[in-house]
């Protein structure tokens, strides 16, 4: 995707549930001895190996995860590995057979969403699951004090007033499987036969801004919260299980997986700890990825002196200072194919105001960065490149105009 100043982009996932969430695999994630299902976990598995996803932040529901000791959660199998600080294993790196390694976190979702902890929350079985389900600053904390980062996953349920008293680390923006809708009309995407859609783009029924999550962010960087973002994929095998025309589900692990990522931008991609730290400066962007990956996406700004600050990171004020956006292209995309639209977007929110898009170009953009507040890019795209994949249901999917970056902001003050 392009190596930038030192910083390498690697694809993850934020907010995954595996067979250690009691709502996974259709509800049963479990067999009668309390065994995790195998079947469902090699689904999981499976999907990382074959998206090529570089991290996975695990985020189980604590009625479950949190009777379970914590080097279980990885669900390390075969050739895995511990990735360990002194004795204790704070992540793991899981092995797929083509050689390609994820690094899987443990985290928790419920009121609040801790990720990447090195360590359970203190405490008997009863007391954990009270701390992880709670949605105080007391929660918060010790979530902090466990090693973790402390992310809002749904904010747009979440008060405001919640969500400045905790000051969270971050939030996602979109949640794909609360998107998911199982009576939407997805019986093209069911047929297989010569002319029928392929079934993955079934998912573009459902990708659409999501407006209260946007304007619940767009509200704490206008009081001037610093905050990260991430695009939840929240996979679960559990949302729609109609069978679409390759013979998987409609929310198999690999169908979401390959839709939604996050980017984090490393020196050592292999390095959990600064993976945490990406994640927690902000050096990040969500990206619908099933509209395509995108190759050779930067954003940086240059102060009058000349200092480069990377995504997350703060600019003095100052005259002279500049944002510089490379727009993407789609990875290896075919020249034979209809070329996509791409759109760059970016969005300034001063202090107490509401967002003010400043520039929208179609080409490199160079913005001053003249007063204080929060500058966002977004990157739209009309995916015309996946008409032809949409068969005999016609085009019309594949006009629209959609949201392919949001990316964690610049600030200025």
């Amino acid at each position: 995707m392009g190596v930038r100043r030192g910083l390498t982009p690697v694809r993850g996932i934020v907010h995954l549930h595996s067979p250690y969430s009691h709502d996974a695999c259709d509800g049963s994630p479990r067999d009668p001895t309390g065994a995790v299902d195998e079947w469902c976990l090699e689904d999981l598995r499976a999907a990382l190996c074959t998206t090529h996803i570089d991290f996975a932040a695990l985020t189980d529901h604590p009625d479950s995860m949190a009777d379970e000791e914590f080097p279980a959660l990885f669900s390390m199998r075969g050739a895995d590995q511990p990735i360990l600080r002194g004795a204790d294993a704070i992540a793991s790196r899981m092995r797929c057979r083509d050689g390609h390694e994820v690094i899987i976190t443990v985290g928790g979702e419920d009121e609040l969403m801790p990720i990447m902890l090195d360590r359970h929350v203190p405490g008997t079985v009863a007391e954990r699951r009270a701390i992880y389900s709670a949605s105080d600053v007391a929660a918060a904390t010790a979530f902090r004090d466990a090693g973790g980062l402390l992310w809002i996953a749904h904010p747009e349920r979440r008060p405001l007033e919640r969500l400045r008293e905790l000051r969270p680390d971050g939030l996602e923006v979109f949640n794909l499987h609360a998107s998911l809708d199982a009576d939407a009309e997805l019986e093209p995407f069911e047929e297989s036969r010569p002319g029928s859609p392929q079934a993955d783009l079934a998912l573009l029924a459902f990708l659409q801004p999501d407006g209260p999550a946007l304007d619940t962010w767009h509200a704490l960087l206008s009081e001037g919260h610093h905050l990260a973002i991430t695009g939840g994929t929240d996979a679960h095998q559990n949302a729609l299980p109609r069978t679409l025309a390759d013979g998987e589900r409609g929310d198999s692990y690999r169908r979401m997986l390959r839709s939604l990522s996050n980017v984090a931008l490393v020196e050592d991609p292999r390095d959990v700890d600064q993976l945490r730290a990406a994640l927690a400066a902000g050096r990040t962007y969500a990206v619908f990825e099933l509209l395509g990956t995108p190759e050779g996406f930067d954003a940086v700004a240059r102060t009058p002196s000349g200092a480069l600050v990377e995504l997350g990171g703060t600019v003095p004020f100052a005259e002279g200072a500049v944002l510089s956006i490379e727009l993407p292209r789609v990875r290896g995309l075919d020249p034979l194919l209809p070329a996509p639209t791409i759109t760059g977007k970016v969005v300034w929110i001063k202090p107490g105001g509401a967002p003010v898009v400043i520039s929208e170009r179609t080409d490199r953009i160079n913005v001053n960065l003249g007063a204080v507040g929060a500058y966002l890019i977004e990157v739209d795209i009309v995916p015309a490149h996946l008409g032809p994949y949409l068969g005999d249901l016609g085009t019309a999917l594949a006009e629209q105009s959609r949201p392919w970056i949001y990316t964690s902001p610049i600030y200025v003050q």
